[in-house]
């Protein structure tokens, strides 16, 4: 049995989708760019420094010292991880409020004035993943995020580390020349499995959901709202939105999100999926998509009855579940080898 649902997984792609390895070399250079895109993020949903590292006015004494930190806009807002990583420490005192230290490599990055933390210490993160809520908490004149990056225990400037965008914007480019909406289903499904696969693999979301979302939502990437605004999942903005947004007609007319490429979308569709409106996903596995389906119609994704069937067609017709497993083959194979199952 060793092995068994990896293996059985690739034949079956192999033998359903000939395709799948013609033009190997390109795929495995999409899967690169994917990685790469996923491998960080931005701490907060929108970025605004509102005092700098270095040496500033106090904003008690009104005294010159030094800043040790970063300060961002942030009114009790989920707060990310930037980087791939670990949780080194949990605490409270009267300077920081409640904080969290992440380690990445040989940087730490600590987030404090918190509201709330939601991981544990020597929790794995990933990228994007929420570890904390913003607050305003310890010595604070307001709800904001301060952020204390160190490389090797010496502190840093943590605005050199909001790269973030430029390694973005070049896988996005990198990518470009293979996102064109294929105008086959199946091609359509191939272009976007690797990243729905990562998704699974990362948030536990079955990457046959994503999928069948990703189709139904946007006409397999032929509405308006895809081709004009990079939006493949009908998000509407929302009141925490602060990206750009347009006006679509719907089911119930409204602005929807709009993002810089299908990749954005994707990443916010799955930051939507874990938040706590959809926490009743989570009590399902990553590869019961119906148990997922369910909840997520009940927690008001959509309007239309019919949704979950619409959703479970896709799936079944193009065998999408075929992703599930080998996502979930890849994740086991991944444990084992590293000695975390018996």
């Amino acid at each position: 049995m060793k092995n068994y649902y990896l293996l059985l997984a690739i034949m079956v792609i192999v033998s359903l989708f000939p395709s799948v390895t013609h033009g190997q070399e390109s795929k495995e250079g999409r899967s690169y760019w994917i990685d790469r895109y996923l491998s960080v993020s931005y701490p907060l949903a929108s970025i605004e420094v509102t005092s700098t590292y270095g040496e500033r006015n106090d904003p008690f004494t009104g005294q010159r010292n030094n800043h040790s930190g970063l300060d961002l806009r942030a009114n009790y807002e989920q707060v990310m991880a930037m980087f791939d990583g670990t949780v080194e420490r949990i605490g409270s005192d009267d300077r920081s409020g409640n904080f969290v230290i992440l380690r990445h490599g040989e940087y730490t990055i600590c987030y404090c004035h918190l509201s709330r933390v939601l991981v544990s210490v020597e929790d794995s993160v990933y990228a994007g993943v929420p570890v904390a809520v913003s607050g305003n908490t310890g010595r604070s004149t307001g709800p904001h995020l301060h952020i204390t990056a160190r490389r090797k225990g010496e502190l840093v400037n943590p605005y050199t580390l909001l790269y973030i965008r430029n390694t973005r914007e070049e896988c996005v480019k990198a990518l470009m020349p293979v996102t064109v909406v294929p105008r086959d289903k199946e091609a359509f499904f191939q272009q976007y499995s690797s990243v729905a696969m990562e998704h699974q693999r990362r948030y536990g979301i079955p990457a046959s959901v994503t999928l069948a979302q990703m189709a139904l939502e946007s006409g397999y990437g032929e509405s308006e709202l895809a081709r004009k605004g990079n939006n493949f999942f009908g998000i509407k903005v929302g009141s925490s939105w602060k990206g750009a947004r347009s006006w679509h007609d719907d089911d119930v007319p409204g602005y929807f999100r709009n993002y810089d490429s299908v990749w954005e979308s994707i990443d916010d569709h799955s930051r939507l999926l874990m938040t706590d409106r959809y926490r009743r996903c989570r009590n399902y596995g990553s590869t019961d998509f119906h148990g997922w389906l369910v909840e997520i119609k009940r927690a008001g994704y959509a309007s239309a009855k019919d949704y979950v069937q619409s959703c479970e067609n896709i799936i079944t017709n193009y065998k999408l579940y075929i992703y599930d497993k080998l996502a979930q083959g890849e994740t086991d194979y991944r444990q084992k080898s590293n000695g975390q199952l018996d």
